[in-house]
C-alpha cells in the first residue's frame, strides 16, 4: 500500500493493485445479488427442465440417479463470470481512477483483504465439515500438511532475507546449456515416476474395472464403429482413432493402450514445464515450480481413472504451451492456427477442450487487444477460420471412413445427460476446499488485469495469468456439476498452475524489497504453494509400481468367463449387439461384429437411449444383445420385451471380479 500519486486537498490516486483490492468488494456484492436472483431463472432458461420421457430413467435405479439441478450451473456460471467484470473494473478503473484520502485508501484495502483470508479459513474449515459443509468430506490435505506448509511460509521470508542464500539462489537462476538438459530430464523423470500408476496390464484393467469407458473406445474403432456416427462416446471423440492405430500396430491390449496415454501424458506435463521454464527463463526455477504442480496434481487423484488425463489436460497443456509460444513471439505466429488446434482438442474433448480455448481467446485479447473495430473483426475472423477448419477436418475425415457425416447431437449427448438431465448430481456445499480454487483462478485473472493496467514489461506472463484463472474458472463446470472430492481433486493440476504463476508474481515483488512485510495476499499464495510443496511427499515408489506390473502378467478373469460365455451363444462373424464390461474387446477376440452404439450398459440411463440401441440393432440386423445380470433394471427388461427380445440364456459367474454377478443373452429372433 501506499503506492499512489497524490493530488490536491490531500487525496490520491489509487495504483492499480489498490484499484484492484478496492473493487473487489463491490465486484463480489454484485456478483452474490446476481447469483442469487439470477440463479434461478437464468437456469431454466439455459436448462429446461426435461419432458419425462426425455428424463433420467428408470427413476430411482441405482444406474440413472440424479436430477436436474438448473439453478446450481447457471449460477456457476454467473460466479464464474465475477472475475472477468473484477478484471474490466480494474483496467477502466485505472484509466479513470477516482480521488481518494489515503486513509480511506489503506481501509478500503484492508477490508477486502481480511474478506480473502475469512474465505480462506472458510476454504479450510469447510474442508473439515467444521462449519456450512453439509456431508462429511474426506480430508484432501491433513493437518500435518497444513501445519507442514504454516512453517515453510514463516521460514521461507526469513532464509530469503540473508544475503548468502540469495545470492546462491541466483546463481542457481542463470541458464546453461547443462542445466537445461539436467532439469528437463529430472522433470521427464518425475513425470514418469508419477505417470507408471496409470499403466495396466490386461487383468488389472478388465478384472478391477479400470477401464471400462476408454479402452473399449478404441477396441470399437479396431471393429470399425465411428464416433459421432454410430458410436456414442462418452469421453474422447478424437483420441480413439491414434490409440486403435497404435493397438493395431503394437498390440490390441490394455497395457499398449496405457502406454500410449502415458506417452501423451508426459507430453503434456513437459508441455507445462516449458511454460513455466519460458516465463522464468531458467530451467532450475522452473523445475521448482513445476515438481510441487506435479504432486498436487497427483494422477491417482487427478481423475478417477488415469487414462482420462491426457483428454483432459493434455489438451490443456498443449493450448497453454501454443499459447505461450506466440505470446513470446515464436511459432505458432498466427491466431488462426492456434484456434484450429484448439477447435479440435474442444471437439474432442468438451468441457476442458472449450475451456483451453477460451483461456487462449482471453490471453491473445489481453496481450495484445485489439486498437480498432476493424482489427477486432479481423482477430475475430482469424479465430473462427481456425475453428471452423477444425470442425471441416473432423467432417472430412468421418465422411471418409463412415461415408456419412458426423452427428453434433452425439457431441452434446452426454454433457446434456449431464448438465441438463443432472445424471449423479451432488449439492454443492457452501464452505470447502472449492473457495480457495476459485479465489486463485479469481486472483489470477485480477493479476493479470493489475499487470495491464500498470503497462507491466512482461506480457507472456501476463498473458498465461489471464489463461490460467480463465482456464480453471471455464473448467470448474465439471466440478460444479458432481460436487464430490474425486471432481474437486481433479481440479488441482489446474489450481497448481495458477498458483505456480502467482507465485512468480508474489516472488518477484517481495525479492524487490528484500523479502519484508509480506501482505495477506502474498502470505496466502505462499501458503497454497507451500500445500503443493507438501504434496511432494506423496510421489510413488518406482519398486512398488514395477513389483505391481510384474505381479499382475496374468489372463483376464473376468474376460475368461464372459467370452465363453457369449462364444456359446454365438458364431464367429455373426452381428450382435454387446453391452457388458469390455465389450468391444471381447467382439474383437471372438471375431464378432458388435454393433452396439454404446459400449456398456451403465450408458443407458434414458428411454430415447434403449430405443436407440434397438433401431441400431434393427437397422443393422442384429438379434442378440448380451447384458449383465443384476445390472438392467425390470423397467429396461420391460421395454426390451416390448420391442421383442426375450431371454435365450444366462449364466451365474463362477468368479466375480468388478462386482460382476453373471450374464444374459436375449434374442428377438
Amino acid at each position: 500500500m501506499g503506492d499512489w500519486t497524490r493530488g490536491r486537498s490531500g487525496r490520491a490516486t489509487p495504483a492499480p493493485s489498490e484499484l484492484a483490492w478496492i473493487a473487489a468488494l463491490p465486484c463480489a456484492l454484485l456478483a452474490f445479488a446476481a447469483i442469487m436472483l439470477l440463479g434461478p431463472p437464468l437456469g431454466h432458461v439455459l436448462f429446461p427442465r426435461p419432458s419425462a420421457a426425455d428424463a433420467l430413467w428408470p427413476p430411482h435405479w441405482e444406474e440413472s440417479q440424479g436430477h436436474p439441478v438448473p439453478t446450481k450451473q447457471a449460477r456457476y456460471i454467473l460466479a464464474a463470470l465475477a472475475p472477468l467484470l473484477l478484471g474490466g473494473a480494474i483496467v477502466a478503473g485505472a484509466r479513470r481512477a477516482p480521488q481518494l484520502r489515503p486513509s480511506t485508501i489503506r481501509a478500503l484495502v484492508r477490508t477486502s483483504q481480511l474478506a480473502l483470508v475469512a474465505l480462506a479459513a472458510l476454504a479450510v474449515l469447510g474442508q473439515y465439515g467444521v462449519l456450512l459443509s453439509p456431508r462429511r468430506v474426506p480430508h484432501v490435505f491433513g493437518y500435518g500438511a497444513l501445519a507442514t506448509a504454516a512453517v515453510l511460509v514463516a521460514a521461507a521470508p526469513l532464509a530469503l532475507r540473508r544475503r548468502d542464500v540469495a545470492r546462491r539462489l541466483a546463481g542457481l537462476a542463470r541458464e546453461t546449456v547443462a542445466r537445461r538438459r539436467i532439469a528437463l530430464a529430472i522433470a521427464a523423470a518425475a513425470s514418469l515416476a508419477w505417470l507408471a500408476q496409470g499403466i495396466y496390464t490386461e487383468a488389472l484393467a478388465e478384472d478391477i474395472g479400470t477401464l471400462d469407458w476408454t479402452v473399449d473406445d478404441a477396441f470399437a474403432v479396431l471393429k470399425g464403429r465411428t464416433p459421432l456416427v454410430d458410436f456414442h462416446v462418452l469421453y474422447a471423440k478424437l483420441l480413439p482413432y491414434p490409440a486403435a492405430l497404435a493397438m493395431a500396430l503394437l498390440g490390441a491390449t490394455a497395457l499398449v493402450y496405457t502406454l500410449l496415454t502415458s506417452v501423451l501424458s508426459l507430453l503434456a506435463l513437459l508441455a507445462l514445464y516449458g511454460v513455466l521454464r519460458r516465463i522464468v527463463r531458467s530451467s532450475l526455477l522452473a523445475l521448482g515450480l513445476f515438481v510441487p504442480v506435479l504432486a498436487l496434481g497427483d494422477l491417482r487423484h487427478t481423475m478417477a481413472e488415469t487414462e482420462m488425463w491426457p483428454m483432459r489436460y493434455g489438451s490443456a497443456y498443449l493450448m497453454a504451451w501454443l499459447t505461450a509460444r506466440h505470446l513470446d513471439g515464436a511459432w505458432p505466429r498466427r491466431a488462426w492456427i492456434l484456434s484450429l488446434i484448439g477447435g479440435l482438442l474442444a471437439i474432442d474433448e468438451l468441457e476442458f477442450g472449450m475451456a483451453a480455448l477460451a483461456a487462449t481467446v482471453v490471453a491473445l485479447v489481453c496481450v495484445r487487444p485489439p486498437r480498432s473495430a476493424r482489427a477486432a473483426l479481423r482477430l475475430a475472423g482469424e479465430l473462427a477460420a481456425g475453428a471452423l477448419g477444425a470442425v471441416a477436418i473432423v467432417v472430412v475425415a468421418t465422411l471418409a471412413r463412415a461415408g456419412a457425416l458426423p452427428d453434433p447431437a452425439l457431441l452434446m449427448e452426454w454433457p446434456r445427460i449431464f448438465s441438463r438431465l443432472g445424471w449423479f448430481t451432488l449439492s454443492m456445499p457452501i464452505a470447502g476446499l472449492h473457495l480457495a480454487l476459485y479465489a486463485t483462478f479469481a486472483a489470477a485473472v485480477a493479476t493479470a488485469a493489475v499487470r495491464i493496467a500498470r503497462g507491466a514489461d512482461d506480457a507472456l506472463l501476463t498473458g498465461m495469468l489471464a489463461w490460467s484463472g480463465v482456464f480453471g474458472l471455464a473448467a470448474g463446470v465439471y466440478y460444479a456439476g458432481r460436487s464430490d472430492t474425486v471432481k474437486l481433486v481433479s481440479m488441482f493440476s489446474a489450481w497448481g498452475f495458477a498458483l505456480a504463476l502467482l507465485m512468480v508474481v508474489v516472488v518477484r515483488a517481495l525479492a524487490a524489497r528484500g523479502w519484508r512485510r509480506p501482505s495477506l495476499a502474498q502470505l496466502l499464495t505462499l501458503f497454497g504453494f507451500a500445500l503443493a510443496v507438501c504434496s511432494i511427499v506423496r510421489a510413488p515408489s518406482p519398486v512398488a509400481q514395477i513389483r505391481r506390473l510384474s505381479s499382475s502378467f496374468s489372463p483376464s478373469v473376468y474376460r475368461h468367463y464372459a467370452e465363453r460365455f457369449v462364444r456359446a451363444n454365438t458364431r464367429p462373424g455373426q452381428k450382435v449387439a454387446i453391452l457388458l464390461p469390455m465389450s468391444f474387446r471381447i467382439a474383437y477376440d471372438l471375431r464378432l461384429d458388435d454393433v452396439a452404439p454404446y459400449g456398456t450398459q451403465e450408458a443407458l440411463v434414458t428411454r430415447w437411449q434403449i430405443r436407440t440401441l434397438i433401431d441400431q440393432m434393427h437397422r443393422e440386423h442384429a438379434h442378440e444383445l448380451f447384458l449383465k445380470e443384476g445390472r438392467i433394471s425390470p423397467a429396461q427388461l420391460e421395454l426390451l420385451g416390448q420391442a421383442g427380445f426375450r431371454t435365450v440364456a444366462s449364466q451365474r459367474a463362477e468368479a466375480a471380479p468388478i462386482g460382476f454377478m453373471g450374464f444374459i443373452a436375449m434374442s428377438d429372433a
